[in-house]
């Protein structure tokens, strides 16, 4: 028999936490995802089922579990007051090795196809109605921001990237082959980039240049710098001295070579 998914996208109401994207809100770009999310879980042989916008959170959650679903998919974008605030984040209802597992299974996926190359984000929060109500284990995904720009130019309105990933990651958590709609194949995550913005990097002695191109280094340094973008020129990237400072204009501390990272 085979298993069933059960997609719970955000049901906060029409025009209800308003995306930067003119005439839209969460609502109205998650729902794409998780049927895109459906199409390629129902490709790959599980059964799913999407939440109707005419049931709240209780009503869903019953309907997972008299329907006996083996995992509960909560679909959501997040919220910051600071515009700049963007990462990808899955909550569980406790932080022990059966909801890592969800977690190292699926986040892969997503982060692949995330901009700027951030780390996913995990958290407990057994508070939360649709993570202590199921049955089923859930995982409650909170896909990016919509209230910061490149997220929402980037990823949350690309459904069809954003959804396939959740279902490569699905397959990936249960054991079984993605299908694209034709031939199976075993997921696999694509590689994580070794440049990715924000990456710490443990420097002795690195010889720090002015720019991509100098020839004589500016000074060395020591100690653990970040890389300040993904972006590697003429053989080298640009770090700085504070995560924070990450991405941020004229906050670069200088350039390294690529093989120092």
């Amino acid at each position: 028999m085979a298993k069933l998914i059960y997609l719970s996208p955000s049901n906060h109401g029409k025009n209800q936490n308003k995306c930067l994207r003119p005439d839209c809100y969460e609502d109205k770009h998650t729902r794409p995802i998780a049927e895109v999310c459906a199409k390629y879980l129902k490709n790959s042989g599980f059964d799913v089922i999407i939440g109707q916008t005419s049931q709240n959170m209780a009503k869903r959650c019953q309907e997972a579990n008299s329907k006996g679903a083996a995992l509960y998919v909560p679909i959501h974008t997040n919220a910051s007051a600071t515009e700049s605030a963007r990462y990808l984040l899955f909550m569980f209802y406790q932080d022990n090795a059966a909801y890592r597992a969800i977690y190292n299974a699926v986040a892969p996926f997503l982060e692949a196809i995330y901009p700027g190359g951030i780390k996913a984000q995990f958290s407990k929060r057994a508070n939360l109605y649709e993570i202590n109500r199921p049955s089923a284990k859930t995982i409650y995904c909170e896909l990016g921001f919509h209230t910061n720009q490149t997220d929402v130019d980037s990823f949350i309105h690309d459904s069809e990237s954003v959804g396939k990933a959740l279902a490569q990651g699905i397959c990936k958590y249960f054991g079984v082959p993605f299908a694209q709609g034709g031939e199976s194949v075993s997921p696999q995550p694509d590689p994580a980039p070794s440049v990715t913005a924000g990456k710490a990097v443990k420097l002795v002695s690195t010889p720090l240049y002015s720019s991509s191109t100098g020839k004589v280094p500016a000074t060395h340094v020591n100690g653990t710098y970040y890389l300040w973008d993904d972006k590697v020129v003429k053989g080298r990237i640009r770090i700085t001295n504070i995560k924070s400072r990450v991405g941020v204009a004229g906050q670069v501390t200088g350039w390294i070579d690529e093989k120092y990272i």
